[in-house]
């Protein structure tokens, strides 16, 4: 098998990025197939500031790999070409030669982005990102969508990207309206950086499929994670796109014959950014920002998009059997161990719900539900001492131990990498 995957386990944030980041020099190819500009991974390679990335894939670090952004991605013309730039502001260069963009892949127009802004402004709002996504999906299953091989027509571009914004434009109040002028000025900046990104546009079903057949060794990478699943997440509290890996697969256009290992990330600090029901949810906002951490830090629990602040719960095994069930994951990597001692002295683990006065070791799948689901918790002993420079599973204080292994035991699934710090090496293999 030439395909392995990297998907989260729970609602985003889980640390993918760094775990991809330190396998990524295996493969050849790291590719990207679902979600869009609202999602984010932060890696830190060795010697470098932190990278934050959206849609560029978590690869992008390392000089000779081919990076992927698939069919089933939204790009966002302008943030990508930001993005880009950012990196090559750190010393990496962004070529056609590490990085190409799937031709038939969805494009964010900016009335998309607007209308998005409208919604989160008013009653309807879905604390979303703002970033355009639940648009640019309804357009494309509405099948008026326009894809990236539209690039090559400008001028039919250029009036589809104006007549978008003159549409939104009408809904706005008098005082908050542009001109023709100026909506036309936005229009053209967009396309500009559209057009930009021409070099980088291939058939990226076809490159990706032909290096398999080659033997080539490709990692695909989920955006976001399976509780926002738009099939299978908390709905209506979810993205507009399949974050599981038979989403990811189609979002690449990879037959599932080529599947190898699936890894699954998960936190050891559960939190969420958004609506949406949180089970474990701690109320205590004093505790809560203490397991959050400094905002600016690389790893603390602010949304790596959007820099809102994560709502915490303790951790929650429950959800993990769906997400875990539904992907077919092979090995856990669990990430943040290192800020399990923010929770103080003793840690609560959910490892059961109870739901219409039924205990089960599942959750329910729709949000109305989650919110009526009581956590049945399973007390941990928390160690004291900093894990952040071991190295060796062995090594950890007894405590940390039993937490990895209480992973391991209730969901069957062996743990395989450990993060106890965001930098590249911060990393137990067990």
């Amino acid at each position: 098998m030439s395909l392995d995957v990297v998907v989260g386990l729970q609602r985003g944030d889980e640390g993918k990025g760094r775990f991809v980041d330190l396998v990524a020099d295996k493969y050849a190819i790291i590719a990207r197939g679902n979600g869009g500009a609202n999602a984010g991974h932060t890696v830190i390679p060795d010697s470098m500031e932190p990278l934050a990335l959206h849609q560029v894939p978590s690869g992008i670090a390392y000089p000779d790999k081919l990076n992927i952004i698939g069919n089933g991605v939204y790009v966002d013309p302008k943030r990508l070409v930001d993005e880009i730039n950012d990196i090559q502001a750190t010393g990496i260069k962004v070529t056609a030669d590490n990085l190409l963009i799937s031709d038939i892949a969805h494009l964010v127009l900016p009335h998309h982005i607007g209308l998005d802004s409208l919604r989160e402004f008013g009653a309807n709002a879905q604390g979303s990102t703002q970033s355009g996504i639940a648009y640019v999906a309804a357009d494309k299953y509405l099948r008026e969508g326009v894809r990236m091989e539209s690039i090559t027509q400008p001028a039919a571009l250029l009036d589809l990207a104006y007549e978008g914004l003159v549409r939104l434009n009408q809904q706005l109040p008098q005082s908050q309206r542009q001109s023709k002028s100026e909506l036309m000025v936005t229009a053209k900046a967009w396309l500009k950086s559209a057009e930009s990104l021409l070099p980088h546009m291939a058939d990226t079903v076809e490159v990706i499929n032909d290096r398999l057949q080659a033997g080539v060794l490709v990692l695909a990478v989920g955006a976001q994670a399976y509780w926002l699943d738009i099939n299978h997440g908390m709905y209506p509290a979810v993205t507009s796109s399949s974050t599981t890996v038979s989403g990811l697969l189609d979002g690449l256009g990879v037959s599932p014959k080529y599947l190898g290992t699936v890894t699954g990330v998960a936190k050891a600090v559960k939190s969420h950014v958004g609506s949406g029901p949180l089970v474990t949810e701690i109320k205590d906002e004093e505790l809560a920002n203490r397991i959050r951490g400094a905002r600016g830090q690389a790893d603390s629990e602010y949304g790596a998009t959007t820099q809102r602040p994560r709502r915490i719960g303790y951790p929650d095994l429950v959800e993990l059997r769906n997400a875990i069930r539904v992907n077919g994951v092979d090995e856990l990597a669990v990430s943040k161990l290192d800020h399990v001692p923010r929770y103080g002295n003793n840690l609560l683990v959910a490892t059961s719900y109870t739901y219409q006065g039924k205990t089960r070791l599942t959750a329910p799948s729709s949000a109305a539900a989650l919110e009526n689901c009581k956590p049945n918790y399973e007390q941990q002993k928390v160690w004291s001492q900093d894990v952040s420079k071991v190295r060796k599973f062995q090594d950890l204080p007894p405590e940390a131990q039993q937490f990895i292994e209480l992973f391991e035991t209730e969901l069957g699934v062996p743990v395989k990498k450990i993060g106890v710090g965001p930098e590249r090496k911060q990393v137990i293999i067990k």
